[in-house]
C-alpha cells in the first residue's frame, strides 16, 4: 500500500504534468517566434502618384458626390437623400438593414484627420473654385445588417454604388447574450462641404 502511495504521484507526474509542461513550454516557442518576426503595422501608408492625381484633379468624378450643404433644411435634406439610396443600394443586393441611426454632429475618432491638416478637398464642380470659407464636415451613419456575415460584405458592395460620398469608417459585431445569435452594425461617413 506505501509503494502504491508514493508510486502515484510520481506515476502522475510522469504521465500528466510533464507531456502538459513539454506543450506549454512548445507553446511559448511558438509564440515567442511569433513576436520575433512581427514587424508591427506601419503608421502612415504614403499617397501613391496615382492616387494623389486623382486626389488633386479638379475635375475628378468623386468631387461631385461631395456637395455643398448650407443650412439645417440643406442638410436634413442630404440625410434623406444619402439613408433613401443607401436603403434602395441595400433592397437591390438583397440586404437585409435592420436599423439606421445617424449622428449629425462631428465625430472624433482614431480615423479623424487632426485639425492642422484638414483643409478639405477643392469646390466640388459648379462651384466656383475661388469660394472663401468652405469647410469639410461630415455626420455618421449607423446601419445594423441581417442575416450572416456574408450580408456584410454585400453591403458594402452596395455602398459604392450609392452617388453620395460614402467612406465606411467602421465595423462592429455584438454577440446577443444565450442566443449564440450576432448583431452587425457598419458605419459610414458622408462627407460635405459647408460655407
Amino acid at each position: 500500500m506505501g509503494l502504491l502511495l508514493a508510486g502515484l504521484p510520481v506515476a502522475g507526474y510522469f504521465l500528466l504534468a510533464r507531456p502538459a509542461m513539454g506543450r506549454i513550454q512548445a507553446l511559448q516557442l511558438r509564440i515567442q517566434a511569433a513576436n520575433e518576426g512581427f514587424q508591427g503595422v506601419p503608421p502612415f501608408t504614403p499617397v501613391s502618384r496615382e492616387e494623389r492625381k486623382l486626389l488633386e484633379d479638379p475635375a475628378a468624378p468623386w468631387r461631385s458626390r461631395i456637395p455643398l450643404v448650407d443650412g439645417d433644411a440643406a442638410r436634413m435634406a442630404q440625410v434623406d437623400r444619402v439613408v433613401s439610396q443607401l436603403a434602395a443600394a441595400l433592397r437591390a443586393r438583397k440586404v437585409k438593414a435592420v436599423a439606421m441611426r445617424a449622428v449629425l454632429e462631428p465625430v472624433q475618432a482614431e480615423f479623424t484627420v487632426p485639425a492642422s491638416l484638414a483643409q478639405g478637398p477643392l469646390p466640388a464642380p459648379g462651384t466656383a473654385p475661388d469660394t472663401p470659407g468652405q469647410q469639410m464636415a461630415g455626420w455618421v451613419l449607423e446601419v445594423e445588417i441581417g442575416g450572416r456575415t456574408g450580408s456584410l460584405f454585400r453591403a458594402l458592395a452596395a455602398v459604392a454604388e450609392v452617388n453620395p460620398l460614402l467612406e465606411p469608417v467602421g465595423l462592429r459585431w455584438e454577440s446577443a447574450q444565450g442566443t449564440g445569435s450576432q448583431r452587425k452594425y457598419l458605419l459610414l461617413r458622408n462627407l460635405y462641404l459647408q460655407p
